[in-house]
């Protein structure tokens, strides 16, 4: 009866795009003789809608500029150090820039993230103004190291807000703070109040960790600002992901504050985002040295208009978009017989164990068309409110 009422509700759905004057959902139904029920088949809506129809653009470039940091945190997703040199050059983020913009002209932010974006220099300030002169808002995201003093901190923030950096991010917590100290913070955030820069602070969370968010709300030093009342101070619980392998199987890894781990991916398909090795990779960077399913391609060598938009073809990103890793993880451990996962970890995490395990990839090989028609059909709905979002950016840049 399920089944029957899908294919009957899927039905008059198709006879009211009819009616609104929507042909392109006409043959997109098609009679299965064996058992007389009507099935979509999405695989055959794609033979008559184009693949720019079903690509999602970006609205934000992110530049992980570099896997150099003046910290070396044991779970850095980058494994970044200060050992580390490689980085994108000005000239190569002036090119991205020039052609993510002529490509997609959704893109309104631009972040530059690392490693440590800082290290750039001048190079950070230069393509700062570049990207503000483009008319791009434009983030930093930094673990605050340069804030040694009040004086400097005051000079360096000063000149980015004057080239035009509109926001900045700062990371802070138990790792974070073995390498950058709470003062330097306390000067940042200072600063940011008195330069009225929105200022984002991430704190690492899990109920194992020592320094919590309302200890930097609660600092002496920040009551004359009244944080809590500042509109554009923003400080939060941040999720940290374990990648240490020690870390991983400890307690602590399942006492990460996470409500995410069955929500599906909304970082895909809304960043067009850039290694420091000129890389194009899928997500939000969390976790692609983990993950190389995530990586694209190199942008020194294709478009990246034509690697942003090759996502499109792969199903299974399609998948982690619109039901999100924890689904299709559950999916193969069925296929295998296997318990279904029910540990609370980073959907990151559990994106990691899917492809990460080669009997996972088999599954997803063999069986994926099992669940083509579902994931097509929710992703055609999900992405008609994006397609409304998008119309609305439009309108604004003209």
């Amino acid at each position: 009866m399920g089944e029957n009422f899908v294919n009957f509700t899927l039905f008059f759905i198709l006879l009211w795009e009819i009616t609104m004057g929507n042909w392109t959902f006409l043959p997109i139904f098609v009679i299965e003789y064996k058992n007389t029920n009507l099935i979509l088949y999405y695989f055959l809506l794609m033979i008559n809608i184009n693949k720019s129809e079903l690509v999602i653009p970006p609205t934000m470039l992110t530049f992980i500029t570099t896997n150099k940091c003046t910290a070396s945190c044991k779970n850095c997703c980058f494994k970044c150090n200060p050992k580390n040199g490689e980085r994108l050059s000005f000239e190569a983020m002036k090119q991205y820039v020039d052609a993510a913009i002529k490509d997609f002209n959704t893109i309104k932010t631009l972040v530059f993230t690392g490693g440590e974006c800082f290290t750039l220099g001048s190079d950070l300030l230069k393509i700062i103004e570049y990207g503000a002169e483009k008319g791009l808002i434009t983030r930093v995201v930094t673990n605050a190291y340069w804030a040694r003093s009040f004086k400097k901190t005051y000079r360096l923030l000063s000149d980015l807000q004057n080239v035009g950096l509109n926001e900045l991010n700062i990371s802070t917590g138990d790792e974070h703070l073995e390498w950058v100290p709470l003062d330097n913070i306390i000067n940042a955030l200072s600063v940011a109040v008195r330069l009225n820069i929105t200022t984002v602070v991430s704190v690492e969370s899990s109920e194992f960790k020592n320094f919590k968010k309302d200890m930097l709300l609660n600092d002496v030093r920040l009551r004359k600002y009244n944080i809590n009342a500042c509109k554009n101070i923003h400080i939060f619980n941040g999720h940290w992901i374990y990648f240490d392998e020690q870390d991983k199987n400890s307690p602590k890894t399942n006492s990460i504050i996470s409500n995410c781990s069955g929500k599906r991916c909304a970082s895909l398909f809304s960043s067009l985002t850039i290694c420091f090795d000129n890389s194009v990779i899928s997500c939000c960077g969390i976790i692609p040295l983990d993950n190389k399913y995530l990586f694209l391609g190199k942008a020194d060598k294709y478009s990246l208009k034509e690697l942003y938009e090759y996502q499109f073809d792969d199903f299974i990103k399609i998948w982690l978009f619109t039901e999100g890793p924890l689904e299709i993880l559950n999916f193969c451990l069925r296929h295998r017989n296997l318990d279904e996962f029910k540990g609370n970890v980073h959907s990151c995490q559990i994106c990691s164990m899917i492809f990460k395990d080669k009997e996972n990839i088999d599954v997803l090989r063999t069986s994926y068309k099992e669940v083509m028609q579902k994931v097509y059909w929710k992703y055609i709905l999900l992405k008609r409110k994006y397609d409304k979002q998008y119309k609305y950016l439009n309108y604004e840049k003209q």
